[in-house]
């Protein structure tokens, strides 16, 4: 893969890019969530060898490394895979097929990245972590009341990260984690191209008002866009 700025590659610039976009669209967000409020971050988390190399390097980059040891310790090789990624739930949505039911996870745990309340890694956190918001104080399961326009956002950027790592995996926190620090659990799912956007009808145009200014961000020289194609597998 090419590289580009400061010796990162093109889909690390992509990635990076994608979270300052999302950080900067999702400012108007209406959300109760504060520092301390971490009844939604749960070991449950979904993210792409993409998202878990960049948290990885940044905590190294913060000595860190109990942490990483603590997260690569907890991929369990019983641990159910996801029934499918983003891009191919949009794709069986666009094809009009039924998705295979997801399997039903062990019960979530505190993430394993808490420490009194706070993240210990919130600045490279997975884009799972920064979408989730609650109009309300979430309950202690952690259920978020979300506005649907939010949801649709969050799923296209959900889409774009994937489209970023196509060809990588993508599977719950420990197991991703370890996978990038060099073990082999067969628990993630293949991250594929974006296929399209399913977007609900009555957010279509609020949609298109955004992609067009998002699709132009400078990457590495050249439109986001492009720069997404450009990483098509």
């Amino acid at each position: 893969m090419s590289s580009d700025n400061n010796g990162l590659s093109l889909a690390d610039l992509v990635l990076r890019e994608l979270y300052r976009a999302h950080a900067e669209l999702t400012r108007e967000r209406e959300t109760a969530c504060a520092p301390g409020c971490a009844a939604c971050c749960r070991d449950r988390v979904q993210l792409t060898t993409l998202e878990a190399a960049h948290l990885v390097e940044r905590l190294r980059l913060a000595g860190r490394e109990d942490l990483l040891e603590r997260l690569a310790g907890d991929a369990a090789p019983e641990e159910p895979r996801p029934a499918w990624s983003m891009n191919a739930l949009a794709r069986m949505c666009l094809a009009q097929e039924d998705p295979p039911a997801e399997p039903d996870p062990p019960s979530g745990r505190a993430c394993l990245l808490l420490a009194d309340g706070l993240c210990q890694a919130y600045e490279a956190r997975p884009l799972a972590c920064r979408a989730m918001a609650s109009r309300r104080r979430c309950p202690p399961d952690g259920r978020a009341e979300q506005d649907p326009w939010w949801v649709t956002l969050d799923t296209v950027f959900f889409q774009l990260v994937e489209q970023a790592d196509a060809g990588g995996g993508f599977g719950y926190l420990g197991s991703v984690v370890s996978r990038v620090l060099g073990g082999e659990p067969a628990n993630l799912v293949v991250c594929e191209n974006l296929p399209g956007l399913p977007v609900p009808p009555q957010h279509q145009a609020r949609l298109q008002a955004l992609l067009g200014p998002l699709f132009a961000r400078p990457v590495g020289g050249r439109p986001l866009g492009m720069a997404l194609q450009a990483l098509r597998r």
